[in-house]
């Protein structure tokens, strides 16, 4: 057999780390957009700007 020296394989310390204690989870969500509509969003902030206009919007009536 070949004792090359390879990549790859399990690793200590690899991977994803785990969430910073105290800090809210979150989950993925996609959006379809047009080109000039995802580079206008990037230009705005991208991800944290939209977070805060959801955080800063009221909540809706509820309905019955």
């Amino acid at each position: 057999m070949d004792s090359k020296k390879s990549v790859g394989g399990a690793r200590p310390g690899a991977g994803r780390k785990p969430r910073v204690a105290g800090a809210p989870a979150t989950a993925p969500v996609s959006i379809k957009l047009s080109d000039a509509q995802r580079d206008k969003l990037k230009r705005l902030g991208g991800a944290p700007w939209v977070r805060r206009k959801i955080d800063d919007e009221p909540e809706p009536p509820k309905k019955e």
